[in-house]
């Protein structure tokens, strides 16, 4: 199976990260309508002003020093081993990034995290992954999972969302298991 893999917040633990890096943005230049929590639209890069801000102040610690997902790596390992075909497929933009694609690889080995191929800029990725010929999206985002079945793919929830009705999970040693019964 060709399984196309989200970074943030499946691979990674990005929004620790947010949380984290937000509350200092935040205390730093306080702005109205806003507070030290997380916005619920903090990954819609363009939805305010504040939020681009905090993104082009942070968007490298966010994207490079975020935490892996316990398990991921074994896990990615044992799938491989299996015969999929692992790609990592993120909405992270080329133009906002200098040598993106490279320096996720570097991130990746260093890590210990064993992949094909890297697709970036993937904004609607049930699409992307139609288009080029994935079988499965794993993603945190119910939105992008969503996308996938609306384009005849597989998707499997990595996150809680306690009224959805798909396949989730929000461990790795659990997704090798959804997987192997796929």
């Amino acid at each position: 199976m060709k399984i196309a893999i989200d970074i943030d917040d499946t691979l990674t633990n990005t929004k620790d990260n947010q949380i984290k890096l937000w509350k200092e943005y935040y205390n730093k230049q306080p702005k109205v309508g806003f507070s030290e929590q997380l916005p619920s639209d903090i990954n819609e890069f363009d939805a305010d002003e504040y939020i681009g801000i905090f993104w082009n102040t942070y968007r490298e610690q966010l994207s490079f020093n975020s935490t892996y997902k316990e398990d991921a790596s074994t896990i990615i390992d044992k799938l491989k081993n299996d015969g999929h075909e692992l790609c990592i497929v993120t909405s992270r933009p080329d133009e906002r990034y200098e040598n993106l694609k490279e320096r996720i690889a570097t991130a990746l080995k260093e890590n210990n995290i064993h992949i094909d191929t890297i697709h970036t800029n993937a904004r609607d990725k049930g699409s992307y992954c139609k288009e080029h010929n994935f079988d499965l999206l794993i993603d945190d985002n119910i939105k992008q999972i969503q996308s996938a079945k609306n384009n005849g793919l597989k998707g499997i929830l990595f996150n809680e969302i306690k009224d959805y009705e798909g396949l989730q999970t929000n461990n790795w040693k659990d997704l090798y298991n959804i997987i192997k019964e796929l």
